[in-house]
């Protein structure tokens, strides 16, 4: 009894591991705006390690002005309340493009992208509340 029940273990153990639909992961493709958000996040980490070491945030991607033309998975970057958070975002950066009080400009940055995604997506805001 108990040799048949360890190979019926073994073999459900092998099957789990085996995978019916392998392409699934392989076919994801990133929209424009969630590839850029990607990039914002990278970014903001490495802005707020230059920043908590005293630092000054020298270099922000331009392509990150151009938030409000990506296209979105699910349409948002059409709807007029996407639209209308986007400046919150862009003026902060030109804050601290600017170099004027870059924490509180990349504080408000950061705030832009809380504000938007307790509309829109949710998913990420335990990444964005670590920034």
């Amino acid at each position: 009894m108990k040799y048949i029940l360890f190979i019926l273990i073994a073999i459900t153990a092998i099957s789990c591991g085996q995978s019916n639909n392998t392409d699934t992961a392989d076919m994801y493709e990133a929209s424009e705006l969630s590839a850029m958000m990607r990039e914002m996040v990278t970014w903001s980490k490495e802005a707020k390690a230059t920043l908590a070491a005293g630092d000054t945030i020298t270099h922000i991607p331009q392509s990150f002005y151009d938030l409000a033309t990506q296209t979105a998975t699910r349409g948002e970057h059409d709807e007029t309340a996407f639209l209308g958070m986007v400046p919150a975002y862009t003026n902060a950066l030109k804050g601290v493009e600017r170099r004027d009080s870059q924490q509180y400009f990349y504080d408000a940055s950061i705030q832009a992208c809380r504000t938007c995604h307790a509309v829109y997506c949710g998913g990420p805001l335990d990444v964005i509340n670590q920034l």
